[in-house]
């Protein structure tokens, strides 16, 4: 078994941490890096393949079109994450599982947007490495600005400054990441692309990813994982996205270089009658160069994730 540096064990702690939130988590350095010593850029490597979730059976009646819009109320979800990091050269491997209890309370605003007021009611992270279940979150609030479609205000922009100065910055995205935008009328065979840049975290290190999504949508019965009651039907947007990460800052006193890419594929169920996100499910694969100067490392993550309407 190869040797395991010190470095190495910290590039894989800092990935490890980065995997509780494995969609997307805002976060920032707390200052601005110090100089490096000319470390080498991090290249963009090819990620690996993931396979799509299975899709659901289509049904022939959908409802006339219209646009989706969240309707107001209060919705709870639980979303669970499995997340496997394996290091180039190295056949060990981390799995870092999470478990997160998130409310949604929804509320027109007289300026023709909704409000989100969100609660992470519970959040449990358990690792393959260590014995304990770590960290327990309750009542963690956040708040956001949207668009009926679930399109983000531009107020309501994570300030990358201050997201990660509290260890719950995790969490919060947690919930966040919930509130998914359809921004066209919902039709059967209808396509659209899309595009994010978000700051996120790999541990205490801040990225930018950069996504492009592709999103189709069916109208078919819905599986059982997500259904409320038998027969249930409603709108399955498949959604393929490629990520490209870069970023840099500072790791138990060293200069680290990030760079990589992944994609992902999932499926996500909304009603757009009551409109409510019913939950999904979706796999992404992502590979991490960490670059300190002096050493290098490659690092591949696996997530699968779903997410399912509580009430």
């Amino acid at each position: 078994m190869p040797c395991v540096t010190p470095a190495s064990r910290l590039f894989r702690s800092a990935l490890s941490l980065g995997a509780v939130a494995a969609l997307a988590t805002a976060c920032a350095s707390s200052g601005p890096p110090a100089p490096s010593t000319s470390p080498r850029p991090a290249t963009t490597p090819t990620p690996p393949v993931v396979a799509p979730p299975a899709a659901a059976v289509p049904d022939v009646s959908p409802p006339a079109p219209h646009p989706f819009a969240y309707a107001p109320g209060t919705y709870r979800y639980e979303v669970r994450t499995d997340a496997v990091i394996t290091a180039a050269g190295d056949a060990r491997s981390d799995t870092v599982s999470t478990r997160a209890l998130v409310t949604y309370r929804i509320a027109r605003t007289d300026s023709g947007t909704i409000s989100i007021a969100g609660t992470v009611d519970t959040f449990t992270v358990t690792n393959s490495r260590t014995t304990a279940i770590a960290p327990l979150s309750t009542d963690v609030p956040f708040t956001m600005t949207a668009f009926p479609d679930g399109r983000q205000d531009g107020t309501s922009v994570i300030d990358s400054t201050a997201v990660c100065a509290t260890p719950v910055s995790t969490v919060v995205a947690a919930g966040r990441e919930l509130l998914t935008a359809l921004p066209i009328p919902l039709i059967p065979a209808a396509e659209w692309t899309d595009s994010t840049t978000t700051v996120t975290c790999r541990g205490t290190l801040p990225l930018i990813a950069r996504s492009i999504r592709q999103s189709r949508a069916s109208w078919v019965s819905v599986p059982g994982d997500w259904s409320r009651r038998a027969g249930d039907v409603a709108f399955e947007i498949a959604r393929t996205t490629t990520t490209t990460i870069s970023g840099q800052g500072r790791a138990a006193g060293r200069q680290v270089n990030l760079g990589g890419g992944g994609q992902g594929s999932s499926v996500l169920y909304v009603d757009p009658e009551l409109g409510v996100l019913l939950g999904g499910t979706g796999n992404g694969s992502t590979k991490i160069v960490v670059d300190a100067g002096s050493q290098r490392q490659e690092f591949i993550q696996t997530v699968h994730q779903q997410i399912r309407l509580l009430r």
